[in-house]
C-alpha cells in the first residue's frame, strides 16, 4: 500500500525577530477568540502561524499592527519556503538577514 499522505511545510524561526510590542500584539490575538486569533496560536516559548487559513495572511498582520520587520520575515519566509506554518519560537534560530530584538 503507497503513502500518499500530504505534509504541511514548516519552518521555526526565533522569537527575536518580534519586538516587544509585536509579542504583546500576538498575546493579545492568541486569548481572543475573534477576527484572526483562528489561525495564530501561543505555544508556551512562542506562536504557530497557519498561514494557509486565511487569505493574504501578512497584510490582516499589518491591519492589526504587527511591525513591518516581523511582516517581512514572514512573508519571505512564505515567498521562498512556501511554508505553510510559521512558529516563532524561543529556541529556534535567527532567520538570516534580518532584524533581531533583545527584550
Amino acid at each position: 500500500m503507497s503513502d500518499n499522505r500530504e505534509y504541511p511545510r514548516c519552518r521555526a524561526v526565533s522569537t527575536a525577530h518580534l519586538s516587544a510590542d509585536d509579542n504583546a500584539l500576538l498575546d493579545e490575538i492568541t486569548t481572543r477568540e475573534v477576527d484572526i486569533g483562528e489561525w495564530i496560536h501561543y505555544i508556551g516559548g512562542g506562536y504557530l502561524l497557519r498561514l494557509t487559513a486565511c487569505s493574504a495572511p501578512v497584510l490582516r498582520l499589518k491591519e492589526a499592527g504587527l511591525s513591518k520587520e516581523a511582516r517581512r520575515v514572514i512573508a519571505s519566509v512564505m515567498r521562498l519556503d512556501a511554508v505553510e506554518i510559521l512558529i516563532f519560537e524561543s529556541g529556534a534560530p535567527d532567520a538570516e538577514g534580518f532584524t533581531t530584538y533583545s527584550w
